[in-house]
């Protein structure tokens, strides 16, 4: 199938050609009929009928471009008409396709139709994902707390298994979080949240007990300033999602000093005195899977999904940072809802 772009050019070399050898034809036939001397106005004669046959021929050049260029002005004109959150592609089936839609137009739409059938599909299976894991990985968790619960009633218990049986809490509550961390950056940005008022002081006592044993061995220290006890409307496990991968990315990196944690406000700042990084690092910190020293321990995903949680939620993440002095986050909470 040749590409209109091909047959439109050909036009117009044939308009060109059409023209150049009217207007020859036309300046043969007077010198041969000496009529530009015998008579004064053949010249007119002949370039009248010159400008003539241009004008037939632009006309006719203009009509085969219309033809040539009306299925893909369709074509254009459905995809127009496209909501770009989900797009109707069922005008663009074949069998809905107009019969004067042909060639390159045609195969455009049908494979247009195609991709569209397979995202289609694709979204549906994320969706039916999204609310299967919503059912079946909250499920476990949930037995695995209400018989943790128990279990906590047993006044038999030695210290080493109380210790024990917190350490399960404290896992199952951090994966009940990610799992909600996780499902809403799987959801739909248009899906809304649902959101509980709570205080921010407890997430952040909550985030900073859990890093605490992680600083024992490594004789770094965690000051933690709460000026600001305020209430927030958003999903807490998320806020602590985000806040505790920021504070074990801190610990992970900082071998000596100390980790400060600030609550103000409309924000929570926190500052180490680890590696840090330099500008091509800091341009990176987001990206999956970026370590700035891969021998320190970590995946990757830790600043990845605190960011994504920050866009989501619409709290702003930013990072600065020095190399060998450390590294300063910031999530710009928004203004509180009221004072606790």
């Amino acid at each position: 199938m040749r590409p209109v772009s091909s047959n439109i050019r050909e036009i117009f070399l044939l308009q060109l050609a059409i023209v150049c050898l009217v207007v020859l034809f036309c300046m043969i036939l007077a010198q041969m009929l000496d009529l530009t001397t015998t008579t004064p106005w053949a010249s007119f004669i002949a370039v009248t009928v010159a400008l003539v046959a241009v004008a037939v021929v632009t006309w006719r050049t203009y009509r085969a471009t219309q033809r040539l260029l009306a299925p893909m002005d369709w074509l254009l004109g459905e995809v127009a008409r496209w909501d770009p959150q989900r797009p109707d592609m069922q005008p663009l089936a074949e069998a809905h396709i107009p019969a004067e839609v042909q060639g390159s137009a045609r195969q455009m739409a049908i494979a247009l139709h195609g991709l569209g059938a397979r995202l289609d599909a694709f979204i549906a299976r994320e969706r039916d994902f999204t609310r299967d894991a919503s059912h079946e990985l909250r499920t476990p968790l949930t037995v695995i707390r209400v018989a943790a619960d128990m279990l906590s009633n047993d006044h038999g218990m030695s210290d080493r298994s109380r210790r024990c049986l917190g350490r399960i809490l404290n896992a199952n509550a951090g994966m009940e979080s990610l799992i909600d961390a996780l499902l809403l950056l799987a959801r739909d940005g248009d899906v809304a949240m649902q959101i509980d008022e709570y205080p921010v002081r407890d997430i952040v006592e909550m985030e900073v007990a859990k890093v605490m044993p992680l600083l024992e061995d490594k004789g770094v220290e965690l000051d933690l300033q709460m000026d600001a006890p305020t209430q927030h409307h958003a999903q807490p496990r998320v806020l602590g999602v985000m806040l505790g991968n920021l504070l074990s990315n801190a610990v992970n990196y900082t071998d000596s000093g100390r980790i400060r944690l600030h609550l103000q406000e409309d924000r929570i700042v926190i500052t180490d005195t680890g590696i840090g990084m330099d500008a091509t690092a800091l341009a990176r910190a987001f990206e999956p899977f970026y370590r700035v020293n891969p021998e320190h321990a970590g995946s990757g995903l830790g600043l990845s999904i605190a960011h994504r949680i920050g866009e989501r939620c619409g709290w702003d993440l930013t990072l600065e940072s020095t190399p060998g002095k450390g590294t300063r986050a910031t999530i710009m909470l928004g203004p509180c809802t009221r004072h606790c």
